[in-house]
């Protein structure tokens, strides 16, 4: 599987590839920005919509939650998406399958190992 990593906003703006995300379901992974395109910073987070809201679901890791349902958050700046776009029903095996190619330090539930 190809990704094709980039930045979120462009400027101050949602890039218009994130906008085109409204109403669909996929797979979406978050990496750490590097200036050495040879050694592109790890995939620290794989997330899932399989509800047709990747376009909310992946911006909410860019806000300030607090509480219970606190998820993980980034720093625009500071990383990268790719996403993979599926139907809604295969969404969450995809995240698994590429939660367990990739494995992100985030991903401790469906990563057992990550908490060793």
């Amino acid at each position: 599987m190809s990704l094709e990593f980039r930045p979120v906003k462009e400027g101050r703006q949602i890039a218009d590839w994130v906008k085109a995300l409204k109403g669909k379901s996929g797979v979406y992974l978050i990496r750490e920005k590097s200036d050495w395109i040879i050694f592109a910073g790890d995939v620290v987070y794989v997330g899932e919509s399989h509800t047709d809201r990747l376009y909310s679901t992946l911006l909410r890791h860019f806000q300030h939650w607090t509480g219970k349902t606190a998820g993980a958050t980034f720093a625009v700046s500071k990383v990268e998406v790719a996403v993979v776009r599926c139907p809604a029903k295969r969404a969450l095996a995809l995240q698994n399958s590429i939660i367990e190619e990739y494995r992100p330090r985030l991903n401790t539930t469906a990563n057992p190992d990550a908490q060793k």
